[in-house]
């Protein structure tokens, strides 16, 4: 999955190179990236056709230094979407392929980040946020399907052959809950935070029995495969839109087809569904189609101001049609659910904690909550 199929040379730094098309990358095009003669990179990053706007902050390639000591490198990335220049003042590196992350500011003029990057030897991964490819997708299926709490769905494959498949857990008679995020393919805080949780309840299986022994859980971390593995925001490679068109346009898609069959045939009581936002944005949003489970939701939440970040949400009588949790909420009465977390000065580790705190509070109120006829009437 992490195998690159160009690489970017740089004439005036031969110790420097670029990898573009493996797992995930944006720009995929050798031809999108330059190297100048005074070794700057210039890259102008992938934005598939008629993505909404405010939806093309993807970036990732990996930086290699074949010599022995740090290198400064140059870039110049040209960005699509003036009006969001703030949403590219900062971007990760993943240094040793992804093993450890650190935010980088770079400031974004006129949707141009200018910037110098120093890169120790080895090879290191220069993205917008800190990614969550097919690969770790598939290697943490493996990984939970393993122990003794989590298992393996089979879900269908999607346009491109791979595998959709989600993690269950829980009571088989329990009330039916889907989690799903990376409906937009570049959005992968959400999968971290679903794995911070699958950690705990892993090391900790007495701490989480009481929901599990209520909920019957469905979680997929990878709605979109097909857009990541492409390097995508919004649409996959077949034009769907998983976010806001998969229940319109299932004949488009096998992938969402097999999702939307799946999910239907569930008839869930929960979906929530995860999704994120760049920028210095300071607010974990939640959103519910339920007042008092989001009063509820408040006196639980965990604070999180060491994450320079505060807690806002509302209640939303119905959500976009197009959405699958939309189309649940009105065929079998399903409590909708929609978060946005930025990654904005979060790591990995910061997002799996916050995944384990967001979960802790939430999940034991749905293992209580009142659904079907019974919520319509207390409603």
């Amino acid at each position: 999955m992490d195998t690159a199929s160009h690489r970017i040379s740089n004439a005036a730094l031969p110790a420097i190179t670029l990898d573009l098309g493996f797992d995930n990358t944006n720009p995929r095009d050798p031809g999108a990236i330059q190297a100048e003669e005074d070794g700057t990179f210039v890259v102008r990053h992938f934005v598939e056709e008629n993505c909404p706007e405010g939806y093309s902050f993807h970036f990732h390639v990996a930086v290699n230094n074949d010599g022995d000591k740090p290198e400064t490198v140059p870039f110049r990335i040209r960005w699509s979407e003036p009006d969001f220049d703030f949403c590219h003042d900062y971007m990760y590196i993943g240094y040793d392929s992804g093993r450890e992350w650190v935010m980088l500011s770079t400031p974004c003029v006129d949707s141009v980040t200018e910037m110098k990057l120093v890169v120790p030897p080895g090879r290191h991964l220069f993205c917008h946020h800190p990614k969550f490819d097919v690969g770790d997708y598939l290697a943490l299926v493996d990984r939970m399907a393993a122990t003794a709490l989590f298992e393996r769905v089979e879900v269908g494959e999607s346009a491109e052959g791979h595998p959709v498949a989600c993690l269950r857990c829980g009571n088989p008679n329990g009330r039916k809950t889907v989690i799903t995020t990376r409906a937009h393919g570049y959005e992968s805080a959400g999968a971290h935070c679903m794995d911070g949780w699958f950690r705990q309840a892993v090391s900790d299986p007495a701490a989480v029995e009481p929901v599990l022994a209520k909920l019957d859980l469905y979680f997929f971390h990878l709605l979109n495969v097909d857009a990541v593995a492409h390097g995508r925001c919004c649409f996959g490679p077949s034009g769907v839109n998983f976010g806001n068109e998969l229940a319109l346009r299932t004949d488009d898609d096998v992938g969402a087809k097999a999702l939307t069959t799946f999910i239907f045939g569930l008839e869930p009581a929960f979906y929530l569904d995860m999704h994120n936002n760049t920028g210095p944005h300071l607010r974990d949003s939640f959103r519910v189609g339920d007042e008092k489970l989001l009063e509820a939701f408040w006196t639980v939440a965990a604070d999180r101001s060491r994450d320079q970040k505060t807690w806002g949400g509302r209640y939303v009588a119905s959500f976009s049609e197009g959405y699958m949790l939309r189309a649940c909420q009105r065929r079998f009465n399903t409590l909708p659910m929609l978060t946005e977390f930025p990654w904005y000065t979060r790591r990995p580790q910061e997002m799996r904690a916050h995944g384990r705190e967001f979960f802790n509070a939430l999940l034991p109120l749905l293992a209580d909550w009142p659904t079907g006829v019974e919520a319509v009437k207390e409603r």
